[in-house]
């Protein structure tokens, strides 16, 4: 049912999902991420059995084929379905258990893990939800429904359809994760993904929570550097806002014109992010596309995939 990140590898994907495969493997690799547990699929599959969703699923994309409106049209529905389900007790106590584990009332990330998600072919990632600041158990088990549903956004079941997956052979795994109150935060890939130069890496930074660099909220910097961390070319972002923590949800508010017109990172910090980059690349073997956080001088590995084009 709820599975700690410690017992999770990469080729958990059927179970973990794609996001909670990667945060196993990284943390069994030795990368600082912050910890969690994932929710199975298996558990998904359970709850449409428990709320008698299955049979009407099958039945209604039978009928709807290939025709995306009426596809559509369905998942509208199951979205609706999905809401006013309930989970087992059983389950409601394992995560329970888990989330007081990470410590008490505290803040969670809690993220849709699908298991056709970060995959080296396709790119799947974005696709469903993910739901910052979460705080207790009872917002954190709604949560987990809300990803549910997410499987069934329109974007993802048109994605979908466009890659001849079969709606139904998709599950999803929930990852709940403890939240770093990132004082700068984005994304690194690595390698230039403008030239392809696979001795240069790209880092986007802004200050606050990664989700304005994530979602493109925020015109970050832009740092092009070379496998050691010297960095070769920056491009100063405008920055004008930045997410931080709030009692019940995040808020955005303004950055100070003076952090605005200088580089988010240091140069220390650009090495250290190479550092752990690198370390990342040689595990998989393969160039990554990384979401990281740093707080108080130490580097967070939030997330990492394959790059896709």
């Amino acid at each position: 049912m709820v599975i700690d990140f410690s017992k999770i590898s990469k080729n958990d994907v059927m179970t973990a999902g794609g996001k909670g495969a990667n945060l196993g493997e990284m943390v069994s690799a030795g990368i600082n991420v912050p910890w969690g547990f994932v929710v199975t699929a298996d558990e998904y599959k359970e709850f449409l059995r428990i709320n008698s969703l299955e049979e009407i699923f099958e039945k209604e994309l039978t009928e709807a084929g290939k025709d995306e409106a009426r596809l559509l049209k369905a998942a509208e529905k199951f979205r609706t379905l999905i809401k006013k389900g309930k989970l087992s007790e059983n389950l409601i106590n394992e995560v329970k258990t888990a989330y007081k584990n990470l410590g008490e009332n505290i803040r969670v990330a809690v993220r849709s893990s699908a298991t056709a998600e970060d995959l080296p072919d396709v790119s799947f990632a974005g696709q469903q939800e993910t739901y910052l600041n979460v705080r207790g158990i009872d917002e954190t088990v709604n949560k987990i429904i809300d990803c549910y549903a997410s499987l069934w956004g329109n974007r993802a079941v048109s994605y979908r359809a466009k890659q001849s997956y079969n709606q139904l052979s998709v599950a999803i795994a929930v990852v709940i994760q403890t939240m770093v109150e990132s004082e700068k935060a984005g994304v690194l890939f690595t390698l230039n993904p403008i030239n392809n130069n696979t001795d240069e890496m790209q880092i986007n930074s802004s200050y606050g929570l990664g989700e304005s660099v994530v979602s493109g909220r925020v015109n970050a910097d832009s740092y092009i550097v070379d496998k050691f961390g010297n960095i070769k070319y920056i491009n100063i972002g405008s920055k004008q806002t930045k997410i931080i923590y709030d009692k019940n949800a995040n808020r955005e508010v303004e950055v100070s014109k003076e952090l605005r017109e200088k580089a988010s990172l240091n140069e220390n910090e650009v090495i250290k992010l190479v550092k752990v980059a690198k370390a990342l690349k040689e595990h998989y073997r393969q160039d990554m596309d990384i979401e990281w956080a740093i707080k108080e001088g130490e580097v967070y590995i939030l997330q990492a995939r394959a790059v896709t084009t």
